[in-house]
């Protein structure tokens, strides 16, 4: 059995590869649905990227779920350990991809990240004790 700060990892790391196989795999549809929407050099029309972002949003919601159902214990620990790990990886991927994809899009990624898995460690752990316990 994993000790208990591997399956704190691995708790991230699968909330994290949830969200990353899932939009993976949504992209690949949306480009055998549209291929003539995208082309190698060319940005995919607005109304195709705004569905990626909004299904991209909803599996980030299941990539905190996931976390906060595997955490071995303190799920918003481990929540936010999420948060933390996707926003720079985010930021890295917005510096390497910059101008290859609607601005807009990026930002939104980013944007949305926190909420939707914040959303997600909710759905599944409810409110931080912190909260609960009304401290501020």
């Amino acid at each position: 059995m994993a000790s208990s700060a591997a399956r704190s990892v691995l708790s991230v790391l699968a909330g994290w590869g949830v969200v990353g196989v899932l939009v993976v795999t949504t992209d690949g549809v949306l480009a055998k649905l549209f291929p003539a929407e995208y082309v190698i050099g060319r940005m995919p029309p607005d109304y195709l990227v705004g569905i990626s972002l909004a299904t991209s949003t909803v599996w980030s919601v299941a990539g905190g779920w996931v976390t906060a159902r595997l955490a071995p214990g303190r799920p918003w620990h481990h929540i936010v350990g999420l948060v933390i790990w996707g926003e720079l990886l985010g930021i890295a991927s917005s510096v390497m991809t910059w101008g290859q994809i609607q601005m807009w899009y990026q930002l939104g990624l980013l944007g949305l990240w926190m909420p939707a898995v914040v959303l997600g460690g909710w759905l599944r752990a409810g409110k931080p004790a912190s909260i609960r316990a009304g401290a501020a």
